[in-house]
Formats: C-alpha cells, sequence, structure tokens
C-alpha cells in the first residue's frame, strides 16, 4: 500500500509558494468569473419575469437608477470577495465592472426613455378618446360637444409637439379626428332613432371622410323613412280603419318605399294589439276557472253563477258542461283524443304550444291529466327535446293499429309517467335519461307483448273457425 502511494506524485503546495505567472494566471480566471457574474445578473436584472423589461409605461420612470445602484452593490460585493493578489488586476475588474453598468444602464435608459414616450402618447390618445365619448354622452348638449372637441383639438397640437409633426401631417391627422369625431356622434343619434342625426349632418358632414360620408347619408335616409312610417302608422292605427280604408291611405302617401315601411308597423301594431288582447283573455280565462274551482269546493250549486259571460259562448259552455260533470259525478273523466292530441301539438310546434290557453281543457281532462298537460307546457327546452326525442320513440316502436287505438296509446303513456314517477317517489332525486329511457323501453315492450298475443289469439280463431 505504501509503495503505490508513493507512486502518484502528488505535489505539496504551500502558502505563498506560487510562481509570479501562476499568480496572474488566477486573478485571470478570477477577472473572468466577475465577467460572466457581471453577465448573468445583466440578464436576470433586465429579462426575467419581474425584471426592468417587464416595467411598462409610467411604471418604468426613474427606476433605471434604483436598479443600477442595486446592481453596483452586488458587483462591488463580488469584487469584495475574489481577493485579488495584484492592483493592476483590481483595477481591470473595476474597469469591467465600469464598462459593463455603463453598458447596461444605457440600454435601461433608452427603455425608460421608450416606455414614457409610449405612455405620453397613450394619455394623449385617451384623452381624445375621452373627448369623443363625452360628446357622445352629452350629444343633447350643443356646448359640451363643442367643448369637449375644442379640448380634443388642444390635446392634438400637444400630440404634434410630441412627435414633431409638421404642418401637413397635422392637418391630416386634425382631418381624420374630425371625421371620426362627428361620424360618431351622428352614429350615436341613428342608433338612438333619434332624428337630431339628419341634423348634425347637414351642418358637419363636410367635416365626415366621403366613405362614411356616404353610409351615414343612406342610412339617416332610412332613419328619416322609419320615424316617418312609424308615426303615419300609428296615427292610421288608432282611427281603427278597415284594412280597405288603410290601404287607400297608404297609397295617398306615393312613395313606394315610405309605403312599405308604413305597412310593417301598422302591421307590427295590429299584431301587438293581438297578442296583448290574446294575453289579457287568456288571464281573465284562467282566473275565471280558477274561481268556479274554488267555488265547485265551497257551493257547488252556485259555481254557474261565477261564469265570466263576458267571454265567448263556446268558453261558457265548456265552463257549464265542467260544471254539471263535477256535480253530477265529482269528477272529469278525460278525453284521450283530446290528450293525445296536446300531446302531438307539443311535438309539432312547442313555441306556439307553450303560448296556448289550455285552460279550457279542463272540461275534457282530468286533474292529474292536466297537471301532466300544464308541467309539460313549463318545460325548458332542454326537456323539451328530451320529450320530443320520447315521442319520437313511441310512435315509431308502436304498431299502426296501436297508435291507432287510443286507449292503448294512452294507457302507454300513462304507465310511462306512473312508473316515472315511482322512480321519483323511491329515489328520491329526479330521472337521468338513461333511466327514462329504460322506463320508455318496458312500457312500449309491455304493450308489444300484449299485441303478439292479440295476434295469436285472432290467428288461432281464424284457423278453428277457418275464417
Amino acid at each position: 500500500m505504501t509503495e503505490s502511494f508513493s507512486m502518484r506524485k502528488i505535489p505539496i503546495i504551500q502558502e505563498n509558494n506560487y510562481s509570479a505567472d501562476e499568480i496572474q494566471n488566477t486573478d485571470k480566471v478570477k477577472i473572468l468569473e466577475l465577467s460572466n457574474f457581471i453577465d448573468e445578473w445583466e440578464q436576470e436584472l433586465l429579462f426575467s419575469e419581474n425584471g426592468f423589461y417587464s416595467l411598462k409605461g409610467k411604471e418604468a420612470e426613474n427606476k433605471t437608477k434604483e436598479y443600477i445602484r442595486e446592481l453596483k452593490e452586488l458587483i462591488n460585493s463580488k469584487i469584495a470577495e475574489q481577493k485579488f493578489s495584484q492592483i493592476t488586476s483590481k483595477q481591470m475588474a473595476e474597469e469591467i465592472k465600469n464598462k459593463k453598468i455603463s453598458a447596461i444602464e444605457a440600454k435601461m435608459q433608452n427603455y425608460e426613455l421608450q416606455q414614457l414616450s409610449e405612455w405620453e402618447i397613450s394619455v394623449y390618445e385617451k384623452a381624445l378618446t375621452g373627448a369623443k365619448n363625452r360628446a357622445i354622452l352629452y350629444k343633447n348638449d350643443e356646448m359640451t360637444v363643442q367643448s369637449a372637441y375644442n379640448n380634443a383639438i388642444t390635446v392634438l397640437g400637444l400630440l404634434a409637439e410630441k412627435e414633431k409633426w409638421d404642418l401637413k401631417v397635422f392637418s391630416i391627422k386634425k382631418e381624420e379626428f374630425e371625421s371620426d369625431f362627428y361620424y360618431s356622434l351622428i352614429n350615436s343619434f341613428i342608433k338612438e332613432k333619434d332624428i337630431n342625426a339628419s341634423l348634425y349632418f347637414e351642418k358637419y358632414n363636410k367635416k365626415i371622410n366621403i366613405k362614411d360620408k356616404e353610409n351615414l347619408k343612406k342610412t339617416i335616409e332610412l332613419l328619416k323613412n322609419n320615424i316617418t312610417g312609424y308615426n303615419f302608422a300609428k296615427e292610421l292605427f288608432s282611427y281603427n280603419l278597415t284594412d280597405e280604408k288603410n290601404e287607400k291611405e297608404i297609397k295617398a302617401v306615393k312613395n313606394k318605399e315610405l309605403e312599405e315601411i308604413i305597412r310593417k308597423f301598422l302591421s307590427d301594431f295590429k299584431k301587438d294589439k293581438k297578442k296583448r288582447e290574446e294575453d289579457e283573455n287568456r288571464n281573465q280565462n284562467e282566473n275565471n276557472w280558477q274561481e268556479i274551482i274554488s267555488q265547485l269546493k265551497n257551493d257547488k250549486d252556485k259555481a254557474i253563477l261565477y261564469i265570466d259571460y263576458t267571454l265567448d259562448e263556446k268558453n261558457q259552455k265548456k265552463k257549464k258542461n265542467y260544471i254539471e260533470n263535477i256535480r253530477k259525478n265529482g269528477y272529469i273523466q278525460t278525453d284521450k283524443k283530446e290528450f293525445l292530441n296536446l300531446l302531438k301539438e307539443a311535438y309539432e310546434d312547442f313555441n306556439k304550444f307553450k303560448d296556448k290557453d289550455i285552460s279550457d281543457y279542463r272540461e275534457v281532462l282530468s286533474d292529474r291529466d292536466y297537471e301532466i298537460i300544464s308541467e309539460l307546457k313549463n318545460q325548458n327546452l332542454d326537456k323539451y327535446n328530451i320529450y320530443k326525442a320520447n315521442y319520437k320513440y313511441i310512435s315509431e316502436n308502436t304498431s299502426k293499429s296501436t297508435q291507432e287505438n287510443e286507449e292503448k296509446l294512452y294507457n302507454i303513456v300513462q304507465l310511462i309517467i306512473s312508473l316515472k314517477n315511482i322512480y321519483r317517489e323511491i329515489n328520491k332525486k329526479e330521472i337521468d335519461i338513461e333511466t327514462e329511457n329504460k322506463i320508455i323501453e318496458i312500457a312500449i315492450k309491455r304493450y308489444q307483448s300484449e299485441e303478439k298475443e292479440k295476434e295469436k289469439v285472432n290467428d288461432s280463431f281464424k284457423h278453428r273457425t277457418g275464417k
């Protein structure tokens, strides 16, 4: 073992035993290490997530001095740790430090000036946008509009100084701003269907560029026609004339475009009136049914006195039949055909079905079936889409004879509803789509099975009788 150690030739180095060249080389490495250290911190200082280049706009103001001061302290600390053996090495380290810091500081100052310049421009641009928006908000106050415009032109002048525009550039920028300013102002009147759009257009259209001017001109012409047409139609509608007399008045206008606008507004007024009347009648009818049902619980003999005779005779007759059946039987037996027709109506046009007044169907639907139809009527679109898919599935998977047999089809629907209610009661939760599909399949298979049994019986009967 001793022999193997002696062969290694490990040099013995004692303190202060370096040659001049070795000392010089060590200092050079330390200087290179310092240079690398500064470069690494330059990247960290400038490009890190929270570095100098992450500062935007006004954030960068006066930050160069702050960042450079911290960097100097860090580099000085590193130099102090190095313990150079020669004075010249330390001087060289200081020179490298100063050069690199000067270069970094120059980059940071340029970036700071750039960000401050961009911030100043953004402030001017924001002021221009603010002036335009203020004019729009106070568009009916001419003094405020003019004040906003004057302020904007002053700001534009400051921006021109900042950007060092010549008179030609300033003139072009001013024309562009004026065009946008008055276009936006007039367009805001148009959006509110305000005829003042026409007045402002006549006054300021020369300041608007050709393309926008043409667009505004067409839009304002349409707006004027719409306002004229609306007022004409509204007055005509108030006279409650026949369609023939209305058409005669419209044709007297002798402006084809305006005539069509008047017809459209008049049609809308009629539809709105019809819808209001239908809503009023529906509410009146629903309330009257509730009164009658309530009275039947208290005094059946007087219930007929609560019929609203301002409603049509057909409605009155339904309520009389309902009262008579309740007094006689104590309940209403469902007309299966009417029940199935309502399900079909919901399938074919749900929006129309939702607006339908179903109150009069109390005459032909049991309380339970009326509640089923009411719940269907109040479903949202998602649940309706599930209902529609189920309806289609049931229709496609029941035989033609079953569909023609109202009794059987009605029973299928009732079975499905009963099974769903049982599921809810047992599980204390709503039914998911998969479970609902299984319930529908169970109901259909039961009645398909009955159909087959019926066919077997018929075939057997034919075989025995020869018929």
